[in-house]
């Protein structure tokens, strides 16, 4: 299939996954995931930059025939600090996809001006001594940080506006990767793993820019005025999809499965309009890629998420746009992929950078 061998990708995705999705980068505050991504392409690109929003853009120079756009956001899901009580508690405002489910009893970071405080988010009901028959609003969820009144609290440098990531450890289990963030720094390691293939293996591919987009989890915001710039002639955005292949589910409600192989986007959208249906050109080409290379791959009709090549395709004049996404279990809680399927993911984007040249 590759002159790359698997196991040494594999050795690569561990050992960096980990400082990758512990990086702080709710929406918006993305600067520790700039500063890394930055350091990483150094000798992988011809020209980078970051623009006035905070999207990194990259040019790698290839044969001229066309500009190739591939977008990778940066960004993940938190909360913002919207109150501070009297006491030291603090409240806050969902970020992206936040569901006040997976909010209780856990562990989170607050980023200050001085440094990240740690914190434990709850509910006024935590079951003990009091408990709860329904979910309760995410306005009822506060942040302990064990002061003991609002001028403790000050001397932390907590104040309204500071960003909260939330806590997941890291973790491999079995052939899988559990951890907070898989949304999306995982496709951001894979963006990064092809540069460094298409290096090493001097193919010949388009002229090519890879972007690393913020506000992505908000509206897809950081690929638009990304694309503006760019003005691809085909794009690609890279994400996780929903892994829904669990227990209670039947079949004919998955959407994607776990060590399937990465799924190439047929069509996506979320309730409040965005969304895309993908270009069969660039299907027809994200498939030759995985036929001709023998790699596994499924198709993804999503109708309760998007990507950035949502906003993508609809910039200039339309941008011919499409998707690679790697199946993940428990999205926006503790995510789990697998590490067959990341590596095939590797594998297509590399192989269709290939094809795309053609």
């Amino acid at each position: 299939m590759s002159i790359f061998n698997r196991e040494k990708i594999k050795e690569n995705v561990v050992s960096q996954l980990g400082e990758l999705c512990g990086l702080h980068g709710v929406s918006g505050y993305e600067d520790e995931v700039t500063s890394y991504v930055l350091k990483k392409l150094e000798g992988y690109v011809d020209k980078v930059e970051v623009d006035s929003l905070g999207n990194i853009i990259g040019q790698k120079k290839g044969n001229g025939k066309q500009k190739l756009m591939i977008a990778a956001h940066l960004d993940e899901i938190g909360l913002m600090i919207r109150h501070i009580d009297d006491r030291g508690f603090l409240y806050a405002e969902r970020i992206g996809g936040v569901r006040a489910q997976n909010l209780f009893a856990r562990s989170c970071l607050i980023k200050t001006e001085k440094g990240k405080i740690k914190g434990l988010i709850n509910s006024i009901n935590p079951g003990r001594p009091k408990a709860m028959t329904e979910i309760p609003e995410i306005s009822e969820f506060f942040i302990d940080v064990g002061v003991r009144n609002r001028a403790e609290l000050d001397t932390l440098g907590i104040e309204i506006g500071n960003t909260v990531s939330i806590n997941y450890d890291f973790d491999v289990v079995g052939n899988k990767v559990i951890g907070k963030a898989l949304d999306n720094r995982l496709l951001v390691l894979v963006l990064l793993e092809v540069l460094k293939m298409i290096k090493d293996a001097g193919i010949d591919i388009p002229d090519l820019y890879p972007v690393f987009t913020v506000q992505e989890e908000i509206g897809c915001r950081g690929a638009k005025t990304a694309a503006y710039t760019v003005n691809p002639d085909i794009a690609i955005a890279l994400d996780i999809t929903v892994a829904n292949d669990t227990p209670q589910i039947p079949s004919h409600e998955y959407i994607s499965q776990l060590d399937k192989g990465p799924a190439i986007k047929i069509m996506d959208r979320i309730p409040n309009g965005i969304g895309m249906i993908s270009s069969p050109k660039v299907v027809s080409i994200l498939k030759k890629a995985a036929k001709n290379n023998n790699i596994n791959y499924q198709l993804e009709v999503f109708t309760a998420g998007s990507t950035d090549a949502a906003t993508i395709h609809l910039e200039r004049g339309g941008i011919p746009s499409g998707g690679i996404s790697i199946p993940t279990r428990y999205v926006h809680a503790h995510e789990m992929s697998s590490i067959d399927d990341i590596i095939d993911g590797i594998f297509l984007l590399f192989h269709f950078v290939e094809e795309a040249s053609k």
